[in-house]
């Protein structure tokens, strides 16, 4: 059977808990924004952004931070799981990915009017945002995955466990007070492993609108809270499937 490599990038979807009353949310670009993943599981065929169907464990342990803004960030995502562990025949079309939900960002986005920078003196929490500052100069800063909320979309759910040991909350809901954050994505089309035809995932990703500001307008500086400040959002990717 011949081997196979497959680099698989976890996206992270980080989420704010929206408030209809405030006038902005807006996004901008992120020059850090480092993950840390600490299991990793295929899903087979028929898996779908709420549910993984049979997942096989492919890889476990923390993997360090990751910093998804950087160049490299494809392949030291792909130096995480076993890849020697997919069987021959079955077909996978998500995977699902545990994380801490703390990762740590920098970048700069508007605030409805002003742009507003990351600032590093100032420090988050797992149910809040965080401000910023109006001075030119991002600086890395550490920051939750999800506010507290039931509806943050099917594809992710907060767990009370690193390895899939402990409770994974329902599809949509994180919890204040759980560590870890599980996503599920889908490949673009499923990996299937066979004679004579061996799948390789091309990677592309971004972070030009991965900071948010959520909250008042003209307000960067104001104290970070459940509906106002900056938060991580989601960066662009796309898992391509080439045989």
């Amino acid at each position: 059977m011949k081997k196979f490599k497959i680099i698989i990038f976890s996206t992270i979807f980080i989420f704010v808990l929206i408030n209809k009353a405030f006038a902005e949310n807006n996004t901008g670009a992120a020059t850090t924004y480092k993950i840390t993943m600490t299991y990793l599981e295929l899903c087979e065929s028929g898996s779908t952004d709420s549910t993984c169907l049979n997942p096989l464990v492919i890889g476990t342990g923390d993997s360090g931070p990751i910093d998804i803004a950087s160049t490299t960030a494809g392949a030291a995502a792909g130096n995480y799981g076993d890849f020697k562990k997919v069987p021959f025949g079955k077909s996978y079309s998500y995977y699902q990915v545990t994380m801490k939900r703390e990762i740590t960002i920098a970048g700069s986005v508007s605030d409805g009017a002003k742009t507003c920078y990351t600032d590093g003196d100032n420090e988050s929490n797992y149910s809040e945002n965080i401000e910023g500052k109006a001075a030119a100069g991002a600086s890395d800063i550490t920051v939750f995955m999800a506010m507290i909320s039931a509806s943050l979309g099917s594809d992710v759910n907060s767990a009370t466990a690193a390895d899939g040991s402990g409770t994974s909350r329902a599809a949509g809901t994180v919890t204040s007070g759980d560590g870890y954050i599980e996503k599920r994505g889908a490949f673009t089309q499923p990996i299937k492993l066979e004679a004579g035809r061996v799948p390789t995932l091309k990677l592309a990703f971004g972070t030009s609108t991965a900071l948010g500001y959520f909250g008042a307008t003209n307000e960067c500086a104001t104290a970070g809270g459940a509906a106002q400040g900056l938060y991580g959002g989601k960066p662009d990717v796309t898992a391509t499937v080439i045989y």
